[in-house]
């Protein structure tokens, strides 16, 4: 499950969202000290997302079929990560209002799996995430800067 809160002068916009991720870790463990860690990538699947949104709300899907991850080696307890990737987002009414149903969502953060065992965590991600509809309509006023926070339930092969 996952949340989200626009800034600026979106600040009233705010995203509700679940859905799926599947990764797979492409290298062994590179590099020394802290920066040490191994290259994943990721797809996600948003089937349910709301968008809070005055004076209209929307709600669709999103999918994320490229998302970039450095999962740092970390302690035997905390494994922390960044992201980067992006998605698209489709919805029944325009989002933002007066612009259209169809947007990119390039997005990045950080994250921290809570391991519960050798192959089970508890995931905290925190990203920033843009809503732009990269012009394909003449109105792409677009959610410059939103904030989310997703947490999650992992099981690691």
């Amino acid at each position: 499950m996952a949340g989200g809160n626009g800034v600026g002068k979106r600040s009233t916009t705010h995203f509700a969202y679940g859905g799926f991720r599947y990764g797979r870790v492409l290298t062994a463990y590179h590099g020394k000290g802290w920066i040490r860690g191994n290259f994943e990538f990721r797809l996600e699947i948003i089937p349910l997302e709301y968008i809070f949104q005055p004076p209209r709300n929307a709600f669709g899907a999103e999918f994320r079929p490229v998302n970039f991850i450095w999962n740092f080696k970390g302690s035997k307890r905390v494994k922390p990560y960044t992201a980067i990737g992006g998605g698209l987002l489709l919805t029944n009414h325009d989002v933002p209002v007066a612009t259209n149903g169809v947007n990119f969502t390039p997005q990045g953060g950080v994250g921290f799996h809570f391991m519960q065992g050798e192959h089970r965590a508890i995931t905290a991600e925190f990203k920033y995430l843009h809503v732009s509809n990269a012009g394909l309509t003449n109105a792409n006023s677009g959610i410059n800067a939103s904030f989310h926070v997703t947490i999650g339930y992992t099981w690691f092969k």
